[in-house]
């Protein structure tokens, strides 16, 4: 991994420009595979039932921003089709972008679904980067970067520990694009490590309710500065 796989294109620029709070009335859009798309199609307000959803109730909860929250996450989605997505958005662009992906890249190397090859981390990383500065070229002015999660419910089983790569990627592109970098993969295992007792997932993939509940409290507060959790505490469903 490093820097010399990408010609930067914010490199020299003073990253801290692109950083500010949310304010109401701006969006938020989220982007990315399953573990996000919550049946989004099907809800009248466009935000689902998966962990962006828990985070959009979450916030107005705890009295955070009115932001105007729309989901576009696609089951199956690889870094690829994240990219080809934003490519073709048409509507005007949100003032602030969410991605989640990276699990599909490497699990089609095991699981196969449709026609999907896996991607690298290489590839993976120049897809994120390719995503974020078109998103700032758009005038995206705020973009988050979430860390895949697990595939397994093991924590030290090798597809898990194979994800670190392209966490790493999350982390080296987040930090050279002025990105917020938000490691929902980290705590994820963290709070699976500390509580075994816990199904966080269905399947090692895709979250039940308190794993989506512990994703927003992770997004909340990294991303919003919301919802301090410590990472081992159960959170809360009520």
């Amino acid at each position: 991994m490093g820097m010399g796989l990408f010609s930067w294109p914010l490199d020299g620029h003073d990253h801290s420009l692109y950083m500010k709070s949310m304010d109401n009335g701006q969006t938020m859009l989220f982007l990315g595979d399953s573990l996000c798309e919550g049946d989004w199609k099907r809800d009248p307000e466009g935000i689902g039932t998966a962990w962006p959803g828990a985070a959009k109730h979450l916030c107005r909860k705890l009295g955070g921003p009115k932001l105007i929250w729309i989901n576009r996450a696609q089951g199956g989605a690889r870094s690829t089709e994240v990219l080809e997505q934003w490519a073709a958005w048409k509507e005007a662009p949100p003032e602030a972008l969410t991605v989640l992906v990276g699990a599909n890249d490497l699990w089609r190397r095991f699981v196969p679904w449709l026609d999907h090859a896996p991607i690298s981390p290489e590839d993976y990383g120049r897809n994120l980067a390719k995503l974020l500065y078109a998103a700032r070229e758009r005038g995206v002015t705020e973009l988050f970067v979430c860390t895949p999660t697990t595939l397994s419910e093991t924590p030290d089983h090798p597809w898990n520990s194979l994800l670190e790569d392209y966490r790493g990627w999350c982390r080296e592109i987040a930090d050279a694009c002025g990105a917020i970098l938000v490691p929902t993969g980290e705590e994820w295992l963290a709070a699976v490590r500390a509580h075994p007792e816990v199904r966080w997932s269905y399947d090692g993939v895709h979250p039940r309710p308190i794993g989506h509940a512990r994703l927003a409290r992770t997004w909340l507060h990294h991303a919003l500065g919301l919802a301090p959790l410590p990472v081992t505490e159960r959170p809360d469903l009520g």
